[in-house]
């Protein structure tokens, strides 16, 4: 059966501003053999879109939603996902630092606040979110204290941080943001109708669920093509950029795995 068509939405006035030339940032010349930045998206999104790297199929995504997982299940892929998310997300702090553009720079600082204080979703921190979903699924803070992080975890946490802190900025935010919190939004929200159709949580459990189905995580995910735009202009770059996002991909569906253990 064919796929609906996406309703396109208006860009956000956060959005719109940073997709106009930024202070501080290149000329574009696009080199020979280097395709536009529409077919690389497109290309990028048929290759995130694969059954075995589309996060919305995964097995896990489709328990929770028909009801099949348990609450055990659900708790323990969420305290693994805050495991490896957590350090992560302070290592945004290294992009900032070595992101050469003001726009770009303040979209990675929006995230932060965002992630460390719920600022923009006017929530709480989203780790403190998270810990209010366990309790309510039954998970005390000596169960979370004993559940030690898990190989596929680990091996998310470790390639989070060697592409921001190793691979140029383009490959950075084209993991952290195209391909991980541009889909967060499509996944979160199939989470959150079958915790809400299935399962017993109040508005405070579910928020750490609904925050990352919202407009707030749509806004981090704008910050992944906007500089492919700037900066994947030569074939070399482009080909750095398709590895940081099949990797991204492989890794971050492997994730979901964790549920298993549970």
């Amino acid at each position: 059966m064919a796929k609906k068509a996406a309703k396109k939405k208006a860009p956000s006035k956060k959005s719109a501003k940073r997709t106009a030339p930024a202070r501080n940032a290149p000329t574009i010349v696009r080199a020979v053999g280097a395709v536009s930045t529409e077919e690389l998206t497109q290309e990028l999104d048929a290759i995130i879109h694969q059954k075995a790297r589309d996060r919305t199929k995964h097995p896990f995504v489709q328990a929770v939603l028909a009801g099949k997982a348990t609450n055990n299940q659900i708790a323990g892929w969420l305290h693994q996902f805050a495991l490896w998310a957590d350090p992560s997300n302070k290592l945004f702090g290294v992009m900032w630092a070595r992101c050469p553009d003001d726009d770009l720079r303040q979209g990675i600082l929006e995230n932060m606040l965002e992630e460390e204080y719920g600022e923009f979703s006017k929530t709480a921190g989203h780790m403190r979110l998270i810990d209010k979903t366990l309790v309510e699924l039954g998970w005390s803070k000596k169960k979370q204290e004993a559940d030690e992080i898990k190989p596929e975890s680990c091996l998310q946490k470790h390639w989070i941080e060697v592409v921001i802190r190793n691979r140029p900025i383009v490959e950075s935010l084209a993991a952290t943001s195209f391909t991980a919190e541009r889909m967060n939004p499509f996944v979160f929200a199939l989470l959150e109708k079958g915790l809400r159709k299935h399962y017993r949580l109040t508005e405070d459990g579910l928020r750490s669920v609904s925050v990352h189905a919202s407009h707030v995580e749509e806004e981090h995910g704008s910050l992944g093509p906007i500089a492919m735009r700037r900066y994947a202009t030569t074939k070399q770059a482009q080909d750095g950029v398709r590895f940081a996002v099949t990797h991204t991909a492989d890794v971050y569906y492997n994730q979901y795995n964790v549920w298993n253990y549970y």
